[in-house]
């Protein structure tokens, strides 16, 4: 059979980030680790790394923590901006620069929307830190502000690689 199919949408995993301090990595392991959620492929994991335990999310909790971030509501002039915007730094200045007062307001509502949507996914995903049941407001605590956004971005794509290939990975 050449379709793929989500065994349960129950299924859990542990992870870590790579911005914790008991955790060392250097680039390409971080990439790999966070591509297939391998922690042998981290350099080292030490006892005191904070573990996260998030479960797979089925297309319905996708759909409705898409839907309580504003999906309905979100710009689409924003939308068609955020997915054009040059990625090498210098020349999206310059882009961001160009960009008219309501277009640099569409962008900013629909990075809104985004950070919104991770939120909601990690609300609905997020099982436990430390084998403590936990909430999405625990990670708004992370300081500094570097860790805490590598955090919520990290467990995303946690979450999304499970949801979307299953606990093996890609």
């Amino acid at each position: 059979m050449a379709l793929r199919f989500l065994t349960s949408a129950d299924m859990t995993i542990n992870v870590v980030v790579t911005c914790d301090d008991a955790v060392e990595c250097d680039d390409e392991q971080r990439s790999r680790y966070l591509d297939t959620g391998d922690r042998s492929t981290l350099d080292v994991v030490n006892d005191g790394a904070t573990c996260f335990k998030i479960k797979a999310l089925s297309p319905r909790e996708r759909e409705t923590a898409e839907a309580a971030a504003g999906a309905l509501t979100r710009s689409e002039l924003g939308r068609l901006l955020w997915a054009e915007a040059p990625s090498d730094v210098r020349e999206r200045a310059t882009w961001h620069h160009e960009l008219t007062d309501d277009e640099r307001h569409a962008l900013s509502d629909y990075q809104n929307y985004l950070n919104r949507v991770y939120l909601e996914m990690i609300r609905a995903s997020l099982v436990s830190i430390d084998d403590v049941d936990a909430t999405v407001e625990q990670l708004e605590l992370i300081r500094p502000e570097s860790s805490r956004v590598q955090t919520i971005s990290e467990l995303v794509l946690h979450i999304q690689r499970i949801s979307l290939a299953g606990i093996e990975g890609k």
